[in-house]
């Protein structure tokens, strides 16, 4: 069915160009497809700086007392994220009828995966891998997307994989990119999407595009509410999850650091918490301190160690009728950080640490609102037929990983289908 004149009528359209967005884009594009990619942040160079990242940040609020950091702009939170990444969980999505073995070779040939080599660690970091391994903590190397073949001990920001990457592949074999594009639903007709709505910039003018398949990869926190407002009723039935974590950060006397790949080590205490190397780069640091209200730190950045306290909360919480998430941390969940906490004190301790504090808590986002086989089938389809979602809105709760990998297989995996239909 032909719902508009031919330059706006695309073979898929893509709401978002995070880390999904764009390697869908990518895959499509270089099988010719006509693809249009919605962006709702801007195309600005990317730099690695207070301003950079001012411009293109945005905090959710996910429950009482924390918010969510996002970034609006071309290639999505792959634009101020550390790069730690952890293997899909292969088996679980074959539970779920979703093959991943295929995409997952494929993506290692494409993105720099690997642990960091020991001369590239920083003395803050094996400090304190030397500690947590002397009070019998397993600690092991993180996979991180970080291409060491081009780090020159400065471009710590540079060498980082980048989603933005995978949106100039899809630009150069033909897609179509709208940057401070924000979509405020989908158009269906009979069950079935058609195209999108959207706004560009301040412009109050709504437009429309259409398409063959339309694919919702704009982030975990978003992709729910353009269902929602799109007539899908059900999504965030069952609640989310976010990943609390904390900082404890102190300094050591007479430690002379180099720079570190923030999060590159780790160890789980239990099934239920975590603990990971928090020795940022400078740059990093510097605003850490900054947001913590310890500016005085910044001239001693080479004598501070740091670690960080994952735990693994319940799925709950709601997305309200105005269209805000809401949960609340239980009890257990507070013991569990605090268990948390004093191993890493302890780890701090041990390593020579004086001076510790406490970060504030902050969140992994609202993950898992939307499930498979539930919300959408073993191609991610919805109940509107034409309509996908890919993104970290329909992992499940049960394997925690640090995500942005398996996302990359995840919209492979969606893009291959999607090839073969269309």
């Amino acid at each position: 069915m032909k719902y508009s004149n031919k330059e706006n009528y695309f073979d898929a359209i893509i709401v978002g160009s995070g880390t999904c967005g764009a390697t869908i884009a990518k895959e499509l594009s270089k099988k010719h497809k006509n693809v249009l990619i919605l962006e709702r942040g801007g195309n600005e160079p990317l730099k690695e700086s207070l301003m950079g990242y001012a411009k293109i940040s945005n905090e959710v609020r996910v429950t009482d007392k924390l918010k969510d950091m996002r970034a609006f702009t071309t290639g999505g939170t792959t634009a101020m994220y550390l790069a730690v990444a952890d293997l899909p969980p292969i088996k679980t999505f074959k539970n779920l009828g979703i093959d991943l073995t295929e995409d997952l070779e494929q993506a290692r040939k494409e993105i720099p995966i690997g642990e960091i080599s020991d001369d590239l660690i920083g003395d803050q970091a094996k400090k304190l891998g030397e500690s947590a391994k002397d009070l019998g903590y397993d600690w092991k190397k993180k996979l991180m997307l970080v291409d060491q073949s081009k780090f020159n001990s400065k471009n710590f920001y540079e060498v980082k994989w980048k989603a933005r990457t995978f949106i100039e592949s899809a630009l150069r074999d033909g897609a179509t990119l709208i940057n401070q594009a924000i979509v405020s639903k989908v158009l269906h007709d009979n069950k079935k999407a058609i195209g999108v709505e959207y706004t560009v910039g301040k412009k109050k003018e709504v437009l429309k595009a259409y398409g063959e398949k339309i694919i919702l990869a704009a982030g975990s926190l978003a992709t729910p509410i353009i269902l929602k407002d799109s007539g899908i009723k059900n999504v965030v039935s069952h609640g989310f999850y976010i990943n609390p974590s904390i900082g404890l950060i102190g300094s050591i006397p007479g430690l002379a650091s180099a720079e570190n790949f923030c999060g590159c080590m780790g160890a789980k205490l239990d099934d239920e918490i975590e603990l990971m190397d928090a020795n940022f780069h400078r740059f990093l640091f510097n605003v850490g301190m900054l947001v913590s209200a310890k500016p005085l730190r910044i001239a001693s950045y080479p004598k501070h160690v740091g670690i960080t306290v994952k735990v693994k909360e319940p799925v709950g919480g709601e997305l309200t009728k105005e269209g805000k998430y809401s949960k609340k941390l239980t009890e257990e969940d507070h013991r569990k950080l605090l268990k948390g906490i004093d191993a890493a004190n302890e780890v701090l301790k041990n390593a020579g640490a004086r001076k510790i504090f406490k970060t504030g808590l902050i969140s992994g986002g609202a993950l898992g609102t939307i499930k498979i086989k539930e919300h959408i089938d073993e191609k991610l389809q919805t109940e509107y037929e034409g309509l996908y979602v890919c993104d970290g809105s329909i992992l499940p709760e049960s394997d925690r990983v640090t995500p942005t990998l398996t996302l990359v297989c995840l919209a492979k995996y969606l893009a291959r289908h999607l090839a073969a239909s269309l």
